[in-house]
């Protein structure tokens, strides 16, 4: 009986060219209407504070140079929970993790020139006075120039500020004396940990104060909760969702320029190794920037580097020491979301599978696949074109941290050499298979 039916597919392949146990058919047709934009900073870094008196940040680093040029120009976002355990020394030499000097910030403005990276830039508010605080600042703000986007004071206050009320009198004391050394100083917040319950009252009370990033930090869970399925369906239901909807409203009711993940990544902590570090998370770090950018929100600084403090298995960028050797599954993801470029953000609709998401940036789409199966997409894009060329980010397993994109992995020194598949645009359809638990981005032209 199992022969009979070996050679009755056999026939099928031969006589129709269609494999007996075809890929099952995905219809996805993206909007072609956009209310939500994105930039070339959308998927940027988040770095500890004692990562530049260390020194991790210097143009001589030619490998972490390349790695950052190759995903960005983007955001970096220095803060962590080492910004309020790192003490300002105006008058030190340098390179000491535990302290920063006008030395330390030095190197970090070179590394910024050399990469094209702008910075957020985290100052310690609680174990700092305000005076030293707006010393820094203005050291800050002078050396590292247009490319200070903002200052970030304190990291996660709600840890250890219980009360809006109390934050926002701290809060105003350390911004009016940067203020007061440096006019024109620009601010995000609140940065709270997994929480909107002050981006309301922060909004209102500070959009005329030199606010020009509405934050939040948020993680799924604790660490000791990694799981590769509760990961994936993070996106869909509670805490990430919600806290996009929250930040969306607070953004829109007050005129705040954007708001933004300032530090995130899957689980905190650091994460878990064999979850934090494969193929799932870089197809959970896809969803998660694409349900931020369908809110609106201007990007995610995705937590990564070393810590004193555990290891980071999360981090998009793996070091030994100070160097770079290579990069890991967030990093994948938001690679993938690069090479799709600036332009209008798409929703798209999905039929014919449960575990298949897609959306569009500008001309171009995204299809991922977190299921077990393969799939045969047709894609209806929202506007025409003639052809296209096909991203696959790819591995053996959702478990596997063997990650390619087209074909080619990225190695420590940024080499990177894709070899994207060519299809043929209809009008504005195109088919493409999505391989199991797999993403593919279709860039038209």
């Amino acid at each position: 009986m199992r022969r009979a039916t070996a050679v009755v597919a056999a026939l099928l392949i031969l006589l129709t060219g269609i494999p007996a146990h075809a890929a099952p058919s995905v219809s996805v047709r993206v909007d072609p209407t956009s209310k939500s934009s994105v930039g070339r900073d959308f998927a940027g870094f988040s770095y500890e504070k004692d990562r530049v008196g260390a020194r991790m940040f210097n143009a001589r680093n030619a490998d972490l140079v390349r790695l950052f040029r190759l995903l960005g120009p983007s955001l970096l976002r220095i803060g962590g929970n080492l910004v309020d355990m790192t003490t300002w020394k105006p008058d030190g030499t340098g390179g000491k993790a535990t302290e920063v000097t006008p030395s330390d910030i030095q190197e970090l403005a070179i590394f910024a020139k050399a990469t094209g990276w702008k910075v957020v830039y985290g100052i310690n508010l609680k174990t700092n006075t305000p005076e030293a605080a707006a010393d820094e600042a203005a050291v800050a703000s002078r050396i590292l120039g247009k490319d200070l986007v903002a200052f970030e004071i304190g990291n996660e206050p709600n840890v250890y500020v219980k009360t809006w009320p109390e934050y926002e009198a701290l809060f105003s004391k350390f911004a009016d004396a940067i203020r007061a050394k440096v006019p024109g100083a620009k601010f995000d917040g609140p940065g709270q940990a997994n929480s909107s319950s002050w981006a309301e009252d922060f909004a209102r009370t500070q959009k005329d104060r030199g606010v020009n990033i509405l934050s939040t930090h948020v993680y799924i869970a604790k660490n000791t909760e990694a799981d590769i399925t509760k990961m994936l369906a993070s996106n869909s239901s509670g805490r990430l969702p919600n806290i996009s909807a929250a930040m969306e409203k607070a953004w829109s009711a007050n005129g705040i320029p954007q708001w933004r993940v300032t530090e995130a990544n899957n689980y905190f902590h650091g994460g878990a190794d064999g979850v934090s570090n494969v193929q799932a998370a870089a197809l959970w770090s896809l969803d998660y920037m694409s349900g931020v950018a369908a809110r609106q929100g201007s990007g995610i600084n995705f937590h990564g580097g070393t810590s004193t403090q555990f290891p980071l298995h999360y981090s998009p960028i793996r070091y030994d020491g100070l160097n770079p050797v290579g990069v890991q599954a967030v990093y994948y993801g938001e690679l993938l979301w690069k090479l799709a470029g600036p332009g209008a953000y798409h929703a798209a609709s999905v039929t014919g599978a449960d575990a298949v998401t897609a959306w569009g940036i500008g001309n171009n789409a995204f299809v991922n696949n977190k299921s077990a199966a393969a799939v045969t997409t047709t894609i209806t894009l929202p506007a025409k074109a003639r052809n296209a060329s096909v991203y696959v980010l790819t591995a053996p397993a959702l478990d596997s941290k063997e990650i390619t994109i087209a074909g080619s992995k990225v190695g420590k020194n940024a080499k990177f050499t894709p070899r994207p598949k060519n299809v043929k645009v209809t009008g504005t359809t195109t088919t493409v298979d999505v391989p199991a638990n797999s993403a593919v981005l279709v860039v038209t032209r």
